[in-house]
């Protein structure tokens, strides 16, 4: 088949606007080519035939998805739908988001290499425009990542042939626009699990100077999700274009937030003993009032195996860091890039999957070792074990039976920094709702029972341990 990709006027529109009337130097020939020397005879001919196509061969990969649901592979059904909302940012502002399923990120995928994704994307009727989805999991014409007008369903299916992650995001309305609607919010990931599972974790420790051991652990894991990314706004909250082209962005958000996984009020309370008395530097999402907004940190233990899915998708590079700990295992690709490092860099558009064990209790902040990233909101703190001691006390008020090796068995972890269950996943004690959801999302979440709900919990716990 033969798929639009670029259509000249489309082409000639960002020519334009980016270069005006001279395509600049190339990262690829290294020439520049000025339109005005192209043959007059050539554009006109381009002009009748109704512009620029490009023509991609289908015979690499089967993507007809009669052909692939009848093949006997495990197919997995991902509906997604297209819509503007309207969400907060730090500060008690709005920010106007484009979204896939009402939050930022989309909802992840999670698949087994050689399974069939049947992809569908549905736009409203009442939608103000267009939507693409491009999924990077996939070996197919870039064709069928085409927009989907308003009122409209579109579908795809393709075989996950490769293991690791993998972004997903808006393609725009034939391309145009296509920064503003990722940048607005409309991007995911897709985690594909290597056919014959996960490998075993090796960590070097030593016994002594010199002396050498190495410590293994089991496949399975706790599992986190992070996706980093920037916000481009102007005053009122919509999309800046021109601060894009700069490079100057109004936030760094993980998961669509700034700081949304640092200390709250309740943590304040457990720690310090006063609901107002900070742990941490910045913590814009404190009170209950802020609901599945509110700030919540991840929490596990100690000489565990933790597993963490880590995408860049954004503008600027992520430097990957963990303050206190050593990234064990780093892996792209379903091969491992390094062990026992300390940062690890990752472009537009590139994922990873970091292996580790934190050794000591105690709180971890990960960051984008870009000060400019950091002060504008990715930070986010882990809690290993028990470092705040806070075991006897909740046994003592009856809010925990017995002593717990991680806080998630008493608050949960946030549900949208953990994936969906898969090959060599351990469950997470429990999940609160927490993260870039509309009110309708996080009433679903609520009514499901599968979450809690800790702008109801909390209040009803800190009556307990002031009693």
């Amino acid at each position: 088949r033969v798929s639009m990709l670029f259509t000249f006027a489309a082409v000639a529109v960002m020519g334009a606007t980016l270069f005006g009337s001279t395509y600049t130097q190339t990262q690829i020939t290294g020439q520049s080519i000025d339109m005005t020397e192209m043959d007059i005879d050539v554009m006109e001919q381009i002009h009748q035939m109704g512009g620029l196509q490009l023509v991609m061969p289908q015979a690499f990969a089967e993507t007809d998805c009669g052909v692939l649901e009848s093949s006997g592979r495990t197919v997995v059904e991902f509906n997604l739908t297209g819509e503007s909302v309207e969400l907060p940012i730090m500060g008690g502002k709005t920010y106007n988001a484009m979204t896939f399923n009402q939050m930022v990120p989309g909802p992840t995928l999670r698949v087994t290499q050689g399974d069939v994704v049947k992809m569908t994307l549905t736009i409203p009727d009442y939608e103000v425009t267009g939507h693409g989805n491009d999924m990077h999991a996939s070996q197919m014409s870039s064709g069928n990542f085409e927009s989907v007008n308003p009122g409209e369903t579109s579908q795809y299916c393709y075989i996950a042939e490769a293991a690791g992650i993998f972004k997903y995001h808006c393609s725009g309305v034939k391309l145009i626009g296509m920064d503003q609607h990722v940048l607005s919010g409309m991007y995911g990931i897709a985690i594909v699990d290597p056919a014959n599972g996960y490998k075993k974790l090796m960590v070097e420790k030593t016994s002594g100077s010199g002396e050498l051991d190495r410590m293994f652990y089991d496949a399975d894991a706790l599992e986190f999700q992070l996706q980093y990314n920037q916000l481009y706004l102007t005053p009122e909250g919509n999309y800046d274009a021109g601060a894009m082209f700069e490079h100057h962005n109004t936030a760094t958000v993980v998961n669509g937030m700034q700081f949304g996984y640092v200390p709250n009020m309740a943590h304040n309370l457990l720690v310090n003993g006063d609901v107002n008395k900070n742990i941490f530097v910045a913590q814009p999402w404190n009170g209950l009032e802020n609901k599945q907004y509110q700030s919540q940190l991840l929490f596990v233990e100690n000489d565990q195996h933790v597993r963490l899915f880590i995408e860049n998708q954004g503008n600027e590079p992520v430097f990957f860091h963990i303050v206190g700990e050593i990234l064990d295992r780093v892996v792209q690709g379903n091969r491992v890039q390094s062990g026992a490092t300390e940062t690890w860099l990752l472009g537009g558009s590139q994922g990873m999957i970091v292996d580790l064990v934190f050794d000591e209790p105690g709180a971890y902040a990960a960051v984008n070792h870009d000060y400019a990233a950091i002060y504008t909101g990715a930070a986010t703190v882990f809690v290993a074990g028990d470092p705040f001691g806070l075991n006897p006390v909740l046994v003592e008020k009856g809010v925990i039976p017995e002593p717990v090796a991680s806080y998630a068995y008493a608050l949960g972890n946030p549900s949208d920094a953990v994936p969906p269950m898969g090959m060599n996943s351990i469950a997470h004690p429990a999940q609160n709702i927490h993260g870039l959801y509309t009110d309708d999302v996080a009433s679903e979440m609520q009514a499901s029972g599968d979450y809690l709900a800790l702008w109801e919990v909390i209040p009803v716990v800190a009556e307990i341990l002031t009693s």
